[in-house]
């Protein structure tokens, strides 16, 4: 495949975990187009912690524990 150098600016955090990757550029490349074929798939990872534990606890098809443990996490 033809490749071409880019420049991009990266956070701080970015940054780091590419440092720990062999090759950077194959490990950026397999990360975008990961990201770009799922563009239209929501998992719950793109939700905040507490906003999946405030939809479980508002369900009805948990138990009443379950609901309580959530609770105690939420306050």
């Amino acid at each position: 495949m033809m490749k071409s150098l880019k420049t991009y600016n990266l956070d701080l955090d970015v940054i780091e975990i590419l440092a720990r990757q062999a090759n950077k550029s194959q490990y950026v490349c397999r990360a975008v187009r990961r990201l770009c074929s799922n563009m239209d798939e929501v998992t719950p990872a793109d939700f905040p912690t507490r906003q999946l534990l405030a939809s479980l606890h508002a369900r009805n098809d948990i138990s009443s524990q379950m609901k309580a443990v959530i609770l105690a996490e939420l306050v």
